[in-house]
This record gives C-alpha cells, structure tokens and sequence, in this order.
C-alpha cells in the first residue's frame, strides 16, 4: 500500500509541478529580472505568513483525524480554527496598516502577498482532507486544477500587463479556485459541531509545532528577504526562480510520498503495536530515502540543461549555479521535514521540534547573513543547505527522545552504491543542450532502476522479478 499510494500521491504532486515549471519558465521571460523580484515578494510573504498561521493546522488535522477515525465535528472543529486564525491575521493586518508598516509602492505587493497565504492555507487545509482519507485521485483532481488555472492566470496577467501585482493577483486566483473540487463541502460545518475540547487539544499539539514551522519558514522566507536587502530586487528574482524550480520541486516529490506514509505511521503508532509501527517507519524511510536521493543528486548533475531549458537566458547562469546547492539542501530538508519530524508529531513531543528547527534557523540565516555580501544568492543557498544538512543530524538524535524511529541505514548504503554508479555515466555525457539534458536524464534514470534492481533497493528486485516472470509466460504462450 505505501508504494502505491506514494506513486499516486507523486503523481499527484508531480503533473501539477510541470504546470509550476511551465508557469516559471514563462514569467522569467514575460517578466525582466527586477519584476520578476518583486512577484518574489509576494510568495516570500505567502510562504511566511502561511507557514507562522496556518501550515501547522494541516500538519494537526493529520494527525487528530487518522487518530480519531475523522468525522464531521473533527472537520468542522478544524475549520472554525482555520477561520479564528484567519480573523486574527485579518486584524494583524489591519493593525500593521495603521501604524505605517505597509506604505510605498510596494504596499499593494505586501497585500496581495497575504491574500496568497490565506488562499494557500484554505487550499492545503482542504487537501489534507483528502490526503487523511487515503483519496489520491480527489487530491490529483484538486492541485492539477490549482496549478492550471495558476498558470493561466500568472502567465496570462504577466503576457497582458507585464506587472508583478497582477500576475500575483493571477496566482492567488489559480490557488483558491482549486480548493473548490475538494470533498470539504460534503462535510456538515455546523456551529454545533464544534469541539471545544478538540480544538484544545489541538492547540496545545499545535502551538509548539507552529513555533517550530515558524522557524522553518523564516530560514526560507527569511533567506530570500535577506537576498532582497543584503543585495538587490534582481538577485532575489534569480534566487525565486531557482528555488521554484529545484527546491520546491524536489519538495513536492517529498510531499508525495510521505502524504502516503505518514497517515499509515499515524494508525500503525494508534494501534499500538510496536513492531508494526517501527516496520512502516522503516518501510516509510526507506522509500523516501530511495527516491529523493536520486532525484535531488540528479537535478543537481543537470543544473545546466535545466538552466539553459526552462528558464530565460537572463536568468540561466546563475540558477545553474544555485541549483546543486539547492538540491543538496532540499535532500536534507526533505528527510528531516517527512521522516524525521514525524517521530516529535507521533511522539507528541513537538517541542523538541521547536529546538531542532531553531538550531536550524541560526545555522542558516546567520550563514546566509555572512555569505550573501560576499557571495549573493550563492551564499544564501550555501547558508540554507548547511543548516538543513545540521538539522537533519540534530534530528536524527532528538527524535529519540520522542519516539524511536528506526534509521533505513542499509538501505542508504545501497542507495549510495546505486547513486555513484548513476552518477558515473550521467557525467559521462556532454553537453547542456536540450539533447543532452534530455540524454542524461534518460541515462540517468534507466542506470538508477538497473542498479537498484541488481542491489534490490527496498525489494524492488523481489517484488518485480515476480511480475517480470508472469508478464514474460503471458507474452509466450500468446
């Protein structure tokens, strides 16, 4: 069930993040690189202000739904924090209005940044529900229909104005309109409905996890405003665009399998057998662990055809160089984000989360505020990839302390082997044309499969050999 589900899950996550490509590729050639910055604004207010608010309630209505077997008041209660946390940061808002805080020309930018974060936050909320009920279809169906409509709504307003708050105002369309197709509305949302012992519960889980993801979003938001003020507008466009397209996308794949993991953690640590839990650990660890290190080492040997193929030739040179810093640094984020941190969530100790992620938050920002003057974007990538990489260590000896998870080392070492030998031959070819990077990523993947295959990568050769053997006697005897 986990690889299944993790495969559709993926898919999920994956055909929406070639709309995301797409999306990029077009506006940093619609936009120049300076408006392009400013449009970087906007998504480093989105990504702040949804992971301080409200990234912490989806990570909560995981866990208290699996654990509770859902129902309408276990979603109805989620919903009406979702609306008090709304209404408060309506009047934070409002507040930082009056006192001056949003006031030049980039107020409008400011705005329309926390509209976004307000639209993400509902949209994830929603597809949380569809993730906890084990609906990979319905959650496909949901952000294929947000990351088309963003990319209509982005490139269409950047082709026809050229102007950074109107392709902000595009996204943020795209992200509400695709929370409609969810399952939400089928639930009752009745006042009576609400829990109050719930949401009580509830905060007191999710308050020192959204300390703890509070911390995680200023390494990422704050980083890309460090770039804006330790160097310029233009340096914080070439640093988006190379976080959308290599970050962000490997977070994605990570997002995919562990939205089919976790829920399967949840009920095997609710049912209270040990060994069943510790096995989907594994199993869960593992999994991740086989995909990501691949994909991240692999986006990280073709950072020049992905450069040179989806994005403007103002902007090629430098994501090629962000773009193996970045994939080192998502590789840390994305084992510590969707394995690690799970054992202080299934542990109910968030707060040892808060500790890791803090450690996290100086390594990187205070690395990222010394290299940036020096090196520019490079440095805030560099700063992030090493704290990513510490937190990773710090959390692999925290989580013990919450709950034991169990660390997939033997796995990693085949990985390993099977990585360099992927690793040998996409070097091996040459070039950064659209043909080369094509090439490579077909050597690339076909080398990764074989040499999985031959270490058999979690049983990847027990379980195919089987089907290779009844697909090869049904093509025979026809």
């Amino acid at each position: 069930m986990l690889i299944r589900n993790s495969l559709l899950y993926m898919l999920a996550r994956l055909l929406p993040g070639v709309f995301g490509m797409a999306t990029t590729a077009l506006l940093t050639r619609l936009l120049d690189v300076g408006s392009y910055g400013v449009y970087g604004v906007a998504l480093v207010i989105m990504t702040f202000v949804s992971t301080m608010g409200f990234d912490w309630l989806g990570v909560s209505f995981l866990r208290f739904y699996d654990g509770k077997a859902g129902g309408d008041r276990t979603v109805a209660t989620f919903v009406y924090i979702f609306f008090g946390l709304l209404a408060l940061s309506g009047l934070l808002t409002l507040l930082a209005w009056a006192v001056g805080a949003f006031t030049g020309v980039q107020a409008p930018i400011y705005a329309l940044g926390i509209l976004l974060a307000w639209s993400y936050s509902w949209f994830e909320l929603a597809a949380r529900l569809e993730t906890a009920g084990l609906r990979p279809f319905r959650y496909l169906a949901m952000n294929l229909a947000r990351a088309a409509l963003i990319f209509v709504g982005a490139a269409g307003a950047a082709w026809m104005t050229h102007d950074p708050v109107w392709t902000a105002v595009g996204t943020g369309v795209g992200m509400f309109c695709g929370a409609l197709l969810g399952t939400m509305r089928s639930h009752s949302l009745a006042p009576r409905l609400f829990d109050p012992a719930l949401a009580r519960r509830v905060l007191a889980f999710g308050i020192p996890l959204a300390a703890s993801l509070t911390l995680t979003g200023l390494i990422s938001a704050g980083t890309r405003a460090l770039v804006g003020a330790l160097d310029s507008a233009e340096a914080l466009g070439l640093y988006t665009a190379a976080f959308i397209l290599t970050q962000n996308t490997l977070m994605i794949i990570g997002g995919g399998i562990a939205s089919a993991g976790y829920p399967l953690a949840v009920r095997a640590v609710e049912s209270g057998d040990v060994g069943r839990a510790r096995r989907q650990f594994l199993a869960n660890g593992s999994f991740l662990l086989a995909v990501m290190a691949p994909a991240c080492l692999g986006m990280a040997l073709t950072a020049d055809g992905v450069a040179n193929t989806l994005v403007g030739h103002k902007f090629a040179p430098m994501v090629a160089t962000l773009t193996p810093w970045m994939a080192a640094g998502a590789f840390f984020g994305t084992m510590r984000a969707h394995f690690l941190d799970h054992a202080f969530q299934l542990g109910r100790r968030p707060g040892l989360q808060v500790w890791v992620t803090c450690v996290a938050a100086v390594v990187a920002l205070g690395l990222s505020a010394f290299l940036i003057p020096r090196y520019g974007p490079v440095g805030a990538a560099m700063g992030v990839t090493a704290g990513m990489a510490v937190s990773a260590i710090h959390a692999s000896i925290v989580s013990r302390f919450a709950y034991p998870v169990p660390l997939p080392i033997a796995t990693g070492i085949r990985v390993l082997a099977a990585c360099v030998f992927m690793g040998l031959l996409v070097r091996a070819v040459p070039g950064s044309s659209l043909f080369a990077f094509a090439t490579q990523v077909a050597v690339g993947a076909v080398a990764y499969v074989a040499a999985a295959f031959a270490l058999n990568v979690i049983d990847f050769r027990s379980r195919a050999l089987p089907f290779l053997l009844r697909w090869t006697r049904g093509v025979l005897s026809t």
